[in-house]
C-alpha cells in the first residue's frame, strides 16, 4: 500500500508541476520577435514615406524641367514669328517700292513724251539768238539737245520736310535693327521713342507693330495686344493691318482669351481673304474649333 501512496502522491507532484505556468520558458523570445517586428514596421513606414517625399522631390524636378523647356519653345517660337513677320515686311516693303518705281518711271516716260511739242520753239529762238550774236562762232555755240539736260541736273535744296523724313526714317532703321539682332527690349524703347517724335508719321503704324512683336518675343502679351489695337483704332488702312490682326489672334490666345482671338480671325478673314494673313488666320482659326 505504501508504494501505491507513493506513486499516487508522485504523479499528484507530478501533476502540480504541469500545471504550473510555463511562461517564463518562452515569454522572453516572443516579446523580442515582437519587439523586432513593431520595429521593422516602423522602419518600413519610415522607408515609405522617404520614398514619397523623394518621388515628390523628383515629380516637382521634372515638372519643373518641363516649364523651363516650356519657356524656352515659347522663347524660340516668338523668335521665330518675329523672323517670319519681318520676312513678310520687308517683301511687302519691297513690293511697295517697286510700284512706287515704276509709277515714278512711266511719270517720266509720260513727261518725255509731253516735251517734244516745245522743243522746235526753243531750238528756232537758240538758232536765231545765235545768228544775231556778231561775235559768236560755231565752236562756242552750245547744241540744243544739251539745253534740256542741263535744267535737269539743277540742283535742288531740301526742304525741312524732306529733311524730316530722313530723319524719320533713319530713326526708323535704327529701332528695327534692334528688332532683327533679337534685342527686343531695346528695340520697345528705341520705337517708344520714336512715336513720341513721329507719332503721325509715315512709318508710325510699322513702328507700332514691330513694338507689338517685340513684346511678343518678351512674353509681355498684354503689351503687345495694346500696341496691336493701338494700330488698328489710329491706322485702320494701313497695310500693315491684316499682319496686325493675326498677330492680334496670337497674343489673344497666348492670354487664354479664345473668343476674343476667334472673333479677330473671322473679321481678319473677312475683311482681307486674299492676304497672306488670313491663310495663316484659318489655320490657327482651325485649331481654336
Amino acid at each position: 500500500m505504501i508504494p501505491r501512496a507513493l506513486s499516487f502522491t508522485r504523479l499528484c507532484a507530478l501533476a502540480c508541476a504541469a500545471s504550473l505556468p510555463c511562461a517564463p520558458a518562452w515569454a522572453g523570445p516572443a516579446e523580442d520577435a515582437l519587439a523586432q517586428a513593431t520595429e521593422l514596421r516602423r522602419m518600413l513606414i519610415s522607408q515609405d514615406e522617404r520614398l514619397a517625399r523623394l518621388e515628390k522631390q523628383l515629380h516637382s524636378q521634372g515638372l519643373l524641367n518641363l516649364l523651363n523647356q516650356v519657356e524656352t519653345l515659347k522663347a524660340e517660337v516668338a523668335r521665330l514669328r518675329g523672323s517670319q513677320e519681318e520676312q513678310t515686311y520687308r517683301l511687302d516693303n519691297a513690293d511697295k517700292r517697286a510700284r512706287e518705281l515704276f509709277a515714278d518711271f512711266d511719270g517720266r516716260i509720260k513727261e518725255l513724251a509731253s516735251r517734244p511739242a516745245a522743243a522746235p520753239a526753243d531750238a528756232i529762238r537758240l538758232q536765231v539768238s545765235q545768228s544775231l550774236a556778231p561775235t559768236a562762232t560755231p565752236l562756242a555755240v552750245t547744241p540744243p539737245a544739251a539745253t534740256a539736260p542741263a535744267a535737269a541736273l539743277t540742283p535742288v535744296t531740301a526742304t525741312p520736310a524732306t529733311q524730316d523724313g530722313e530723319a524719320e526714317t533713319r530713326a526708323y532703321t535704327s529701332a528695327h535693327a534692334l528688332v532683327r539682332s533679337g534685342k527686343y527690349k531695346d528695340a520697345v524703347a528705341a520705337f517708344q521713342t520714336f512715336l513720341k517724335q513721329y507719332p503721325e508719321g509715315s512709318l508710325a503704324a510699322n513702328a507700332l507693330y514691330w513694338t507689338g512683336v517685340s513684346y511678343a518675343a518678351l512674353s509681355d502679351f498684354a503689351s503687345a495686344l495694346t500696341s496691336y489695337q493701338r494700330l488698328l483704332k489710329d491706322f485702320p488702312s494701313d497695310p500693315k493691318v491684316p499682319d496686325t490682326m493675326l498677330s492680334l489672334a496670337r497674343a489673344q490666345v497666348q492670354l487664354n482669351q479664345p473668343e476674343q482671338a476667334r472673333a479677330t480671325l473671322e473679321q481678319l478673314i473677312g475683311a482681307h481673304p486674299q492676304s497672306r494673313a488670313a491663310e495663316g488666320g484659318k489655320r490657327l482659326l482651325a485649331t481654336l474649333k
